[in-house]
């Protein structure tokens, strides 16, 4: 039973890694570049790759059934989650803050009154 108990705990685990990676990999998405600049955080392509190596990594660490791994328990599957957590607490805020901004110096402006 232990066992059993066990495996559901490093299988949900595993699966709350890979969906919070997938998740954060999509949202990163649809912030311009310039946004991650603003932000003072690495650029977008390097959160795109850290995010996407991150994927995979929870993707592959998966237990059997899903992926061809034994849980996320390994080092990269515990960078996996560092990276994940990162972009979550603090870079994604800063990201927010300032995606409502106008940067690059393009208006929003349509006119009228």
């Amino acid at each position: 039973m232990f066992g059993t108990l066990q495996n559901l705990i490093v299988f949900a685990i595993s699966a709350a890694a890979f969906v919070g990676a997938l998740w954060g990999l999509i949202d990163a998405f649809k912030y311009p570049d310039a946004t991650f600049r603003a932000a003072g955080k690495l650029n977008k392509t390097w959160w795109l790759v850290i995010l996407g190596a991150a994927t995979v990594i929870a993707f592959l660490a998966l237990p059997w059934p899903l992926g061809t791994g034994g849980g996320i328990g390994g080092i990269l599957g515990f960078a996996a989650i560092v990276a994940v957590i990162v972009y979550f607490v603090d870079v994604r805020p800063k990201l927010q803050q300032f995606g409502g901004r106008n940067i690059g110096g393009r208006s929003n402006n349509t006119g009228g009154w």
